[in-house]
């Protein structure tokens, strides 16, 4: 049987301390904007630079390196690795509680801290509100604002409140859209309704775009709206899809996500052959007493 290789992330937790240090000095590589280019870095360098940054700063907390790093934090949560940095902080490990102990969890911090909106816990919980939309659990939590049914109102209906939105608060982009109502952008997005709605600018240019710059650029839009999917990505950005595919990048793209996956089924694979083998064992130890 094949050994498992373990993960950048991994290998760096049980690395030495020699190995670390160099790790420490970890440079990320800019464009001649000085956009700093995390597609160019590796698990291992990104997880390296965030504790030199931690290091440098004095930072305990993930509120702290959120502050200090929008960036730097926002790719290490894309990338899943947020859960592999110690911090002095309530650690939490999500990957170890099911939706329904998130879901309790959440009500008990906003009954604690007499949170009742979503703009609230984002704030005070920057953590728990990310597991929570990355989950598809924030219907489930019972927010007291801006709480509405979608199932009743039809794509037509959507898509005329959304017009009717972007008119009275002369909203021309999906950001600003997203930012202004942030249930009803997303449901646009999971009917697929994206494309029924005129939004002004910032229209790509496919054909002056590298490769590179096209998937990272796509998996800017699968970590801002939580996608996981390659239908959900065709139903987001029908545009953007369409060039992926021509240019056979959808693969590329979705590469991160399909380890994701692929790595969680080895874990449970692995974890019912070790249940497996321990009731296998404690069988064979009641036979011999």
């Amino acid at each position: 049987m094949r050994k498992l290789q373990k993960s950048p992330v991994e290998k760096t937790k049980t690395s030495k301390k020699e190995p670390l240090a160099e790790g420490l000095q970890v440079i990320v590589p800019t464009d001649s904007s000085g956009r700093r280019l995390w597609s160019k870095m590796s698990d291992e360098q990104i997880f390296r630079f965030a504790q030199k940054v931690m290091e440098e700063q004095g930072i305990t907390g993930r509120h702290e390196l959120e502050k200090a790093d929008p960036g730097l934090y926002r790719i290490l949560s894309r990338r899943g690795l947020l859960e592999e940095i110690v911090f002095e902080e309530k650690h939490r490990s999500w990957k170890d509680m099911s939706n329904d102990e998130i879901v309790g969890y959440a009500k008990k911090v906003m009954e604690e801290k007499r949170i009742t909106g979503r703009k609230d816990l984002k704030k005070a919980d920057p953590g728990l509100y990310l597991v929570l939309r990355e989950r598809v659990l924030l219907d489930e939590v019972g927010f007291q604002d801006k709480q509405r049914s979608w199932k009743s109102v039809s794509n037509e209906e959507i898509v005329e409140l959304a017009k009717k939105v972007m008119e009275e608060k002369r909203i021309t982009g999906r950001k600003d859209l997203k930012k202004a109502d942030h249930g009803l952008y997303n449901i646009l997005i999971r009917r697929g309704l994206v494309k029924e709605i005129e939004f002004d600018g910032k229209r790509k240019n496919w054909k002056d775009m590298s490769d590179e710059k096209i998937v990272e650029f796509a998996r800017e839009i699968i970590g801002e709206n939580s996608i996981s999917r390659r239908s959900e990505l065709s139903k987001a950005d029908p545009r953007l899809y369409s060039v992926l595919k021509r240019r056979g990048l959808v693969d590329l793209t979705f590469a991160r996500i399909d380890q994701q996956k692929y790595d969680q089924a080895r874990d449970a694979v692995i974890d019912a052959l070790d249940a497996f083998a321990a009731n296998d064992n404690a069988s064979a130890e009641d036979d011999v007493a």
